[in-house]
Order: C-alpha cells, then sequence, then structure tokens
C-alpha cells in the first residue's frame, strides 16, 4: 500500500512539474510576440471642402495594417484577430472590421508579419469622431459644418483627427491586447 502512495505522489509530482514547464513556456513566448506599427489611413483624401462633404454624406473608408512582431524561434498560427474602432474619448464604437481573414495568418519565427485591417465608419459616427476629436471648430455645430462647409473648412484641423483602436489577437493561446490612440491625420 505504501508503494502505491509513493507511485501515486511521483506521478502527480512530475504531471504538476510538466504543466509548470508548459505555462512557464507560455509567459515566456507571450514575451516574444509584440504589436508593432498601426498603419491606417483613410482611402479619399482631405484636399478640399468638398472632400469633406463627401465623408460627411457618405461616411469613411479607411485602410491600412498592423505589425505583429515574432522574436521568438517558432512560428505561431493566428487563431483570432478583433480589432474595432472607438471613438478617442467616450470610446463609442465607430466601427467593426470588414475585411474578414479567411486564409490562416502564420506568424513567422523572427519575422514581422503585417495583418490587413479595413474599416467602414458610417456617416453618423464619422461625425462624431471630427467633433469628439476636435477637428470641427468648437463654437459650429455639426449642422453648421455640414450646411456649410466652405466657411469652415479653414478651421478644421485634420492633424487632430484620431481613433481609439482596442481589441485583441490570439496566436495559439497567446492573447496580445491593443488599446491605443491613432492619429489618422500626420
Amino acid at each position: 500500500m505504501s508503494k502505491l502512495k509513493k507511485i501515486i505522489i511521483v506521478v502527480a509530482v512530475i504531471l504538476t512539474l510538466g504543466i509548470a514547464w508548459k505555462l512557464f513556456r507560455k509567459v515566456k513566448d507571450t514575451e516574444k510576440l509584440k504589436i508593432g506599427d498601426t498603419s491606417l489611413k483613410p482611402t479619399k483624401e482631405l484636399k478640399k471642402f468638398t472632400d469633406l462633404a463627401d465623408i460627411f454624406m457618405s461616411g469613411l473608408k479607411v485602410k491600412g495594417f498592423i505589425e505583429i512582431r515574432n522574436f521568438s524561434g517558432r512560428d505561431y498560427n493566428l487563431s483570432q484577430l478583433n480589432i474595432d474602432c472607438y471613438t478617442p474619448k467616450t470610446e463609442t464604437l465607430l466601427a467593426e472590421q470588414t475585411n474578414i481573414l479567411e486564409k490562416n495568418i502564420v506568424l513567422r519565427a523572427k519575422q514581422t508579419t503585417n495583418i490587413p485591417l479595413e474599416y467602414t465608419v458610417n456617416i453618423v459616427n464619422a461625425l462624431m469622431m471630427f467633433k469628439e476629436s476636435g477637428v470641427l471648430p468648437a463654437d459650429a455645430t455639426v449642422w453648421e459644418v455640414i450646411s456649410h462647409p466652405a466657411q469652415y473648412w479653414k478651421e478644421i484641423n485634420l492633424k487632430k483627427l484620431t481613433m481609439k483602436l482596442k481589441g485583441f489577437i490570439v496566436a495559439e493561446g497567446i492573447n496580445l491586447s491593443i488599446n491605443m490612440d491613432y492619429p489618422l491625420y500626420d
């Protein structure tokens, strides 16, 4: 009976050490996957006030990518990607990803992988983003800017236009959180 107890204790210790080692490696691997640069740009440049009026009439489309850097010695398969756009201050949802990634994305060892992102911000949310970012003049209502865009064009500062990216990326059980403010016009 005492031999059976010893065997059970040895097996339990070995299993515990195996699980602890696996968790340790997962934590170490998490440190080796990092979020890199993000590049998002509106598909339509705002060069004149008619471009601004078009955004206020049809919404804003944004395309780009997010970089994932793999500093480890092994490849990882991306299993889940969820990054949405929010307003910078109140964090109201502006847009969800419109591009669905159908193929498997592999994060190659010791390489950087660019993951494409695409968003369509509807008219109401585009107006809310412009107002909350401080792009529109503080003394003007959104309706005044929409109805008289030429009058306010010189007061509009596009360098303030930002959106907040929030979400996560999961690669083989490793979760990378994303929570960053992103300026659309540098």
